[in-house]
């Protein structure tokens, strides 16, 4: 039923944003959308919903080129937090990102290039909202526009 339901959730996305839904079987269920030179990626394993990522990045990303790194975990009881990033550390990413890391784990990567990825997990969307906030917040306050239309909400 979880499947069902994530899976229409994305291709109502896909259709009502004109993006084409890229669904892939490697090594889970990923669902991924193209736009501009963006990309989203909800990676899942569908045995384990809660080993689940949001990614979003730029295209031009290299990881090899990383520089600057920042990682935040929310506090979970019974689970060993990752390894989080020195409080001391530079923010080098709006600070607006920060509420992120209250309800997932937030990972912010940025390259020599100035290009940037986030990761969030675990992110297993219950409904519509719960995907446009997030993904619209990213991409607000790194590339100042939203990648899904706000005029779906209605």
């Amino acid at each position: 039923m979880e499947l069902r339901r994530i899976d229409n959730l994305w291709k109502f996305l896909g259709i009502k944003n004109n993006l084409p839904v890229i669904h892939s079987l490697e090594d889970g269920i990923n669902y991924r959308f193209v736009k501009g030179g963006l990309e989203l990626v909800h990676h899942f394993n569908p045995k384990f919903l809660h080993h689940s990522s949001l990614r979003l990045e730029e295209r031009g990303f290299q990881e090899n080129l990383s520089c600057h790194h920042y990682t935040a975990s929310k506090l979970r009881f019974g689970f060993k937090p990752k390894i989080a990033s020195p409080a001391s550390k530079v923010i080098f990413f709006p600070k607006e990102l920060l509420s992120l890391h209250s309800k997932f784990d937030l990972e912010i990567h940025k390259d020599r290039n100035g290009h940037f990825k986030v990761v969030i997990s675990p992110f297993s969307p219950k409904n519509i909202y719960e995907i446009l906030d997030v993904a619209n917040l990213i991409s607000r306050n790194l590339w100042k526009k939203n990648f899904f239309a706000e005029g779906i909400r209605n």
